[in-house]
């Protein structure tokens, strides 16, 4: 549960969608070095099913425009908010500088509603990232503030063929009696920063049809926009290899059977159809199967090379490099070891009869061991009893601990 603070609005959270623009389906723009994109935030009435639920969108649509751009390009966005709430634009994944970066009260003043604030882009790496806000994303990103972005690489042959492209969110949203659920004013009540939903979204839309043909190597650029649930995808019927991720190509391909994605991961995957017939984008959970879009595969495919390229698996060389450099400081031993140690009120966990001891901590660099200021006292109901702990006696302690290197160990 995540309590907002003093300095966030007021939420409004309002439900009717009457009179408000349909929601859109998703542009993709195209923008070359140096273009000014205007990013619009504004309610939405979006057809989902038999309803029709109030929504926000960038630019009118669920989700927002697709950006497409050059590796080593640079963009102005102009962003307008006429939405619910303060808002900014974190621009996830991407490398530029902190002042862009959309986090509120640390790289810049909340857009308040009716204001608008100008970032600077740069896209010095290929891959796929996406865009959404940094304010109440249990709500925001909820209704559907979210849009992509494409990098094309600089270097010819990055990416191994493919003869077409979705470029594809995946979400669900949950709704209560034809509306969205409501949510707290004051706090995100549910799960992390966000909840589970009974409606799945693809690319914004509840069970779209896509169509491929056979032959063809489709290539799918994933992006996993829920707030909470992680996405187990597959397409059963079809052959798929694992060719990138969050920050570009992946150091092996691999074939793989599905690809695993938490809140914010990305996937590109090349899925070989190679028969006519109806398959579908498939979430595998350990209790049931849900279908999230189907999948029309025709009689007659482009046919190109791309299928021929499929068995390859390729390597990504610069990885390797990279690898190669971090390999002696993997190998390396640790310079400190630290000992992080919790303690919480749980009078079960605290054997009968254990006494009070001081609080230790050990510093392996020097090998001594030097009491720490006390601890903040908990009640201890059974016994009526102020436990502290000393780290050499564990069974007297109902103390987690874990070890780890430092940063400077990687």
């Amino acid at each position: 549960m995540q309590q907002h603070t003093d300095r966030d609005p007021p939420a409004r959270f309002p439900t009717d969608p009457s009179g408000l623009p349909e929601a859109g389906r998703p542009q993709l723009l195209e923008l070359a070095d140096g273009d000014t994109l205007k990013l619009r935030v504004g309610p939405v009435a979006k057809r989902l099913g038999d309803t029709t639920v109030r929504m926000l969108g960038y630019n009118g649509s669920v989700p927002g425009p697709t950006l497409k751009v050059a590796q080593g390009s640079e963009i102005i966005v102009q962003v307008t908010n006429h939405g619910d709430l303060d808002t900014t634009v974190h621009w996830h994944g991407l490398r530029l500088e902190n002042k862009y970066d959309g986090v509120p009260h640390e790289t810049q003043a909340p857009i308040p509603v009716g204001g608008e604030f100008t970032y600077r882009i740069q896209f010095p790496d290929a891959g796929l990232y996406w865009y959404h806000p940094h304010i109440r994303e249990d709500y925001t990103q909820e209704l559907g503030l979210y849009g992509n972005i494409v990098v094309v690489p600089s270097e010819p042959g990055y990416w191994p063929p493919a003869d077409r492209e979705f470029v594809l969110t995946v979400d669900d949203l949950l709704l209560e009696e034809g509306r969205i659920a409501p949510f707290s004013p004051v706090e995100t009540s549910y799960a992390a920063m966000g909840r589970y939903g009974n409606v799945f979204l693809v690319g914004g839309e509840p069970d779209p049809v896509l169509e491929v043909g056979a032959g063809e190597v489709v290539r799918w650029w994933l992006t996993n926009t829920a707030n909470t649930r992680v996405f187990n995808l597959g397409v059963p019927g079809a052959r798929m290899k694992l060719v990138g991720g969050d920050s570009g190509r992946m150091e092996q391909e691999e074939l793989v059977e599905s690809v695993l994605l938490a809140p914010s991961e990305r996937a590109v995957v090349d899925v070989l159809v190679e028969r006519p017939g109806e398959l579908a984008l498939e979430h595998h959970t350990p209790e049931r199967v849900y279908r999230l879009a189907a999948v029309t595969v025709g009689e007659h495919g482009h046919g190109s090379a791309a299928a021929g390229a499929f068995e390859a698996l390729r390597h990504a060389p610069e990885l390797g490099v990279e690898r190669q450099r971090l390999d002696r400081w993997l190998a390396a031993a640790p310079d400190k070891v630290l000992a992080l140690v919790a303690q919480m009120d749980d009078p079960a966990a605290m054997p009968a009869g254990a006494g009070a001891g001081d609080l230790c901590l050990s510093d392996a660099s020097r090998g001594d061991q030097r009491p720490a200021r006390p601890l903040p006292q908990m009640r201890h109901e059974a016994a009526g009893r102020r436990p502290t702990i000393c780290q050499g006696h564990r069974a007297h302690s109902p103390t987690r601990r874990r070890s780890s290197r430092s940063p400077g160990d990687l």
